[in-house]
């Protein structure tokens, strides 16, 4: 339960930041790289949720 949590707020602070960036400037803005920082953290965090949750699924397939 406490992993679909994090994931569900992972993915908002993705959409946030998504929304956040603006396309027109370059990288060298600095909202833009506190943008493109957060989609990347946001992003690794839910990769990281997923692989724990798979993880565990294939932990209790291997006790059974």
């Amino acid at each position: 339960m406490l992993k679909k949590i994090g994931l569900v707020i992972s993915f908002i602070i993705l959409i946030i930041n998504i929304f956040n960036y603006n396309f027109e400037f370059e990288f060298n803005d600095v909202d833009n790289k506190v943008s493109l920082i957060g989609i990347l953290a946001s992003l690794c965090a839910i990769l990281v949720i997923l692989i724990l949750i798979i993880s565990e699924k294939i932990e209790k397939k291997i006790k059974e």
